[in-house]
């Protein structure tokens, strides 16, 4: 299914900037001449409100209110790097249409299964279909400045040689693990899955931890792991191939740090070859017990071995650095006032009339790009 949480958590973090507001709305920050509205501000800090909510996060007390300063100040420092963004794309001619929009639209609510279940999706988080098509039109926007900017990148076999010799000690084979795995969940309030509560399975973590040391027992007395596995785990990923853990391209071994917890990944290390856990192994999610049936350690990869993955990654490599580049100069053009900024360093020192944050560049002096860009 369509992992509509995805799409809408990079709406939440990349506030996009087509919101129609009211009149008479007080301005938080100018950008080259055009407002932002504390309204649109107030929309977007909310949601991120809410999602930081439902991950737990409590705003009450004198602690809770400073977070909430400090999400305000992030979330227009953001809205600041879209408008920035967008006029530049609107400069160049690389706004979407709404043929365009739409066909994205229309991609997604295919790939939820249909109108209906795209709505029960709108509904179950809060969103409005105008939420969706905002976020589509920001993201085309900036997928076309970018292509624009980065054309005339390439990237040959002499620059593929230079990278690896610069970057050699980082170029290795991570470790490989080949291993089964029995799951045995139990009920968490902290877990969360997607900012939801995972899904209730009746049974608290000491009746959960019994069950799989009761497990490890039966291994003990010659029951095959790989029977036990088919029979008892709770990992359905797995458990029809006897526990057989396989990455993405269903593949086994996997890389460490892709496809299991770090605790089970750290377990598994541990353990020799042909050997499974004495003791059940806690992690995000649930008891597991491990059997490790093979360990493949990093390897430092030759140029030839890793020539093919370079000239795939290296040309994004070099259109970002481009990208960040083109970007950092306009900020630096850029005349923004950021008026929450202002009023922040003015309580600070006391004294009024500081100006440091109305000038050509914004204060934004690190050139970063915000969050979600190809």
């Amino acid at each position: 299914m369509f992992n509509f949480k995805r799409l809408i958590s990079t709406a939440i973090m990349l506030v996009f900037a087509f919101t129609i507001v009211g009149c008479g709305s007080k301005t938080v920050a100018v950008v080259n001449g055009e407002k932002i509205p504390k309204t649109e501000l107030d929309k977007y800090v909310g949601m991120k409100k809410v999602a930081l909510e439902q991950q737990g996060a409590s705003f009450s007390g004198d602690q809770g209110q400073m977070m909430m300063k400090a999400i305000e100040q992030q979330t227009l420092e953001e809205l600041i790097q879209q408008r920035i963004l967008l006029q530049a794309a609107k400069k160049e001619g690389l706004i979407p249409t709404q043929a365009e929009i739409k066909k994205e639209l229309e991609d997604i609510k295919t790939q939820f299964g249909g109108e209906k279940s795209f709505n029960e999706a709108l509904k179950q988080f809060k969103y409005t279909q105008k939420d969706i098509e905002d976020k589509l039109s920001f993201d085309l926007a900036y997928t076309n400045l970018f292509r624009k900017v980065t054309a005339e990148i390439k990237v040959t076999e002499q620059d593929a040689k230079d990278y690896y010799e610069k970057n050699k000690a980082a170029i290795k084979s991570p470790v490989k693990i080949k291993a089964r795995a029995i799951l045995i969940k139990f009920d968490d309030p902290n877990q969360q899955s997607m900012g939801q509560p995972p899904v209730k399975v009746g049974r608290l973590e000491a009746d959960a931890e019994k069950m799989a040391k009761d497990l490890i027992k039966e291994l003990e007395n010659g029951t095959s792991f790989e029977k036990l596995a088919e029979e008892k785990s709770e990992d359905s990923r797995f458990k029809a191939d006897g526990g057989l853990i396989k990455n993405a391209e269903n593949k086994s071994p996997y890389e460490i740090g892709t496809v299991m917890p770090p605790e089970f990944d750290q377990a598994a290390q541990e353990l020799e070859v042909g050997k499974y856990s004495s003791e059940p192994v806690k992690t995000s999610q649930g008891f597991y017990i491990i059997k490790l049936e093979e360990l493949i350690p990093e390897k430092q990869l030759s140029f030839e071995e890793a020539k093919s993955k370079i000239m795939q990654d290296l040309p994004m490599i070099r259109k970002q650095e481009k990208f960040n580049e083109y970007f950092t100069e306009l900020e630096k053009k850029a005349k923004v006032d950021n008026k929450l900024a202002k009023d922040a360093a003015k309580n600070q020192s006391g004294a009024s009339g500081n100006d440091s944050n109305s000038v050509d560049g914004g204060g934004q002096s690190n050139g970063q790009l915000p969050p979600g860009h190809p």
